[in-house]
């Protein structure tokens, strides 16, 4: 999980010794003091955080494709990060966010450890299905992921 402002959060929260206090205040290092609702109210939406994760699978795809595996497994590891974000951030949609991480991005990972881009092929289809079809159940039917027909413009990445 990305960690940037919980140790600091945590630091504060700890040191007034109040656990429950909206308006501790946290400063920030743009001179800028922020209370915790402040926090609470900038965290990224449930949106925000699905257009890296859609971001990120496309470069994995692609990295994939053209044997870049560790750009693959880089894309692959900070779109869980992102999920585990919205796990804190959006609760209702954990069990969601879980169950696409087991069924199908830790076999996306297991074809990116062993190199196989048949079988990461299949497995991307596969979370690709698996991903619209979580947007249906949860209310989303109008937000469909599709693979972008080209590759995105990273100048180390080379396709075959």
């Amino acid at each position: 999980m990305k960690k940037n402002f919980l140790p600091l959060l945590m630091l504060g929260v700890i040191s007034t010794g109040c656990l429950n206090n909206t308006q501790t205040v946290i400063p920030t290092k743009h001179n800028k003091n922020l209370t915790l609702s402040d926090i609470a109210q900038i965290q990224a939406g449930l949106g925000t955080i699905m257009i890296e994760f859609g971001h990120r699978f496309y470069i994995a795809y692609y990295a994939a494709k053209a044997n870049n595996w560790d750009l693959a497994k880089y894309q692959l590891h900070e779109l869980i990060e992102a999920q585990e974000i919205l796990e804190i951030t959006r609760p209702k949609y954990t069990k969601s966010l879980k169950d696409f991480e087991d069924n199908y991005l830790k076999s996306l990972g297991d074809a990116i450890e062993h190199k196989d881009w048949n079988s990461f092929s299949q497995k991307y289809n596969q979370a690709t299905k698996g991903c619209n079809a979580c947007h249906i159940a949860t209310g989303h039917p109008y937000i469909q992921y599709r693979l972008p027909k080209n590759p995105p413009l990273i100048p180390s990445m080379k396709l075959k």
